[in-house]
């Protein structure tokens, strides 16, 4: 299998599925009203895994933490990366945010955590993914080259997790079904497609830069990649969509306008 007919096989036959799928449902004129949304949302999550991910990628590349076979790529290299790579990068958040639409339902209610346990939950929750962020390095200066690999990509995936959860992790929790049925299945589809592709032979894990540990055939910082690749989708594009977080995201940028405006204005602002 060639790394195209992998791309064809696992990402675009899906999605142009959920695309027409989706298309059918957009009849209903709620659901179209928030198809809306959530596709600029989606279109904006491709957008910054292509951005963010690109460096990255080619670091690795480039150190030989990961390799790809020359006779299963079409040949087109940026770069140390092949052209189908940076396909993925924007194919993924395409087909678990459609996967997100396929599920989505209006939400029963409102998140009515008063302000204060809310600040309280987020600060925690940010917290902890700094926590693990500091870990991980201390682990990977302990244990050396095999966690390599796993600890760029807990460096590389960390920050952006923990912005999120510092904004809306309240909202997260609140809707925390919503968010285990848009993220787990596509982590696990995902997962178990890239097994086969290690097993094909379109790309291979450098046992150096490796833990070695697998389960079920699988480099657990594969595992560990799409599973953190996929919440991250799927945080981001609910924290798009739910209402309370669009409110929370408008008082912010109130708050930094006046902050940012001149004091006769904040008195002004003030006393309107």
């Amino acid at each position: 299998m060639t790394y195209v007919g992998f791309l064809a096989l696992f990402l675009v036959g899906p999605i142009l599925l959920l695309t027409a799928v989706l298309e059918y449902r957009r009849r209903d004129q709620q659901f179209d009203a928030f198809f809306r949304v959530w596709r600029r949302a989606v279109v904006f999550h491709a957008a910054i895994a292509l951005a963010y991910t690109t460096p990255w990628d080619n670091f690795l590349v480039a150190r030989g933490v990961w390799t790809y076979d020359p006779a299963r790529v079409i040949g087109w290299v940026i770069g140390w990366v092949p052209i189908e790579e940076y396909a993925f990068f924007v194919l993924q958040p395409l087909l678990v945010g459609m996967w997100g639409a396929l599920l989505w339902k209006v939400p029963e209610g409102k998140w009515t955590l008063s302000s204060a346990r809310s600040g309280r939950w987020r600060w925690t929750l940010g917290i902890a993914g700094l926590g693990l962020w500091i870990a991980n390095l201390m682990i990977w200066r302990v244990w050396g080259s095999p966690w390599v690999y796993m600890g760029l990509i807990l460096v590389w995936g960390l920050p952006p997790l923990i912005l999120q959860l510092l904004f809306g992790g309240d909202l997260l929790w609140s809707r925390r079904g919503d968010l285990l049925r848009i993220w787990i299945p596509p982590a696990l589809f995902l997962s178990a497609a890239d097994a086969l592709a290690i097993r094909e032979g379109i790309w291979r894990i450098s046992g150096d830069w490796s833990t070695g540990w697998k389960m079920l055939g699988l480099p657990v910082e594969e595992g560990v990649f799409f599973f953190l690749t996929s919440l991250l989708i799927a945080n981001g594009s609910l924290l798009m969509v739910l209402p309370e977080s669009r409110a929370r995201l408008r008082r912010i940028q109130e708050m930094v306008r006046l902050s940012s405006a001149d004091p006769g204005a904040r008195k002004k602002e003030r006393l309107s």
